[in-house]
């Protein structure tokens, strides 16, 4: 069976001044299932149940797969699931827990979310094992929702955003023994990371082939001397490494790979975070041509 990609909005970035305004983000969802491009969306975690219902409602009849990031709750409530203190580790997998059901209410079937911090290399399996274990008490609570699964975003490991599960053979090591207690567990794969990760991109593809769900191609500045260094979601081209080009290459190797089979098409998504300062629909017009070139180009 060939492997497919589907567009997908990355709401939650283009749309980034709106996050906090759940009617907004309604209205943007309507707009980009009125574009008859998308397939898909990402949002943060809708919490009024109204909202939840019309969003459901707005997917089903467009035939639009919906991602939810569990990060932006996480974050706000100074959460972290893979924590060396237990106590704060047991509250954060509680909250993500509660999540979940939130997800479902909006027909959700990738909820998202990515580690706490790295600790160092001495306690760095420690924190793994208490990741894991966390995903495995979410993953329980996800089993009431045969079409939800759950999804790991890998990060950069020491160049910025300095996360507990960063380089791709690593994770994909972790993840594939994790997967025996959490079958239903799977690899967001984003350009930005791997590259400051100093990764081969097409490498990194072919090594996480077998757990990818999702990709994001995110633009970097990847020189350590140069302003702008690391991963601020900053628009795609120059002076960072995602060119149109390169965007091509990923997508053309993503294509070229046995990405999981029984999850069907692959959503792909420009991830690019607007300010309040910006035009933000010219920006989603912007993402949605860069997007049609890359698939168009691979």
């Amino acid at each position: 069976m060939k492997t497919t990609l589907y567009p997908s909005a990355h709401i939650a970035e283009l749309f980034f001044p709106l996050a906090n305004d759940e009617n907004a983000i309604l209205q943007v969802i309507r707009q980009v299932a009125a574009t008859d491009y998308y397939q898909g969306f990402e949002t943060g975690i809708i919490k009024q149940p109204d909202i939840a219902r019309a969003i459901r409602s707005i997917a089903e009849q467009q035939h639009l797969r919906v991602t939810q990031w569990l990060t932006f709750e996480l974050l706000r409530d100074n959460l972290n699931l893979s924590s060396l203190d237990s106590a704060l580790r047991e509250k954060s997998i509680r909250r993500a827990c509660e999540l979940v059901h939130l997800a479902a209410a909006c027909g959700t079937t990738k909820l998202s979310l990515v580690s706490g911090s790295d600790p160092g290399e001495a306690r760095r399996e420690e924190a793994k094992k208490g990741f894991g274990e966390a995903l495995i008490r979410i993953g329980e609570e996800i089993k009431q929702y045969p079409t939800m699964l759950m999804q790991v975003e890998p990060l950069d490991r020491f160049a910025h955003k300095c996360q507990l599960i960063g380089p791709t053979d690593e994770t994909v090591a972790w993840m594939t023994q994790l997967r025996k207690d959490c079958p239903k567990l799977y690899l967001a794969w984003d350009s930005a990371h791997v590259a400051l990760n100093e990764e081969d991109l097409a490498q990194s593809l072919r090594l996480a082939a077998p757990l990818i769900s999702q990709l994001h191609l995110a633009n970097a500045i990847l020189d350590p001397k140069a302003e702008g260094y690391g991963d601020y979601h900053m628009k795609f081209g120059e002076p960072g490494f995602l060119t149109p080009r390169t965007a091509a290459e990923i997508v053309r190797t993503a294509l070229s790979l046995p990405l999981p089979q029984e999850l069907g098409p692959i959503s792909i998504a420009v991830e690019m975070r607007t300010t309040e300062q910006d035009d933000l629909w010219d920006n989603e017009r912007q993402c949605r041509a860069f997007l049609q070139t890359a698939m168009q180009e691979a």
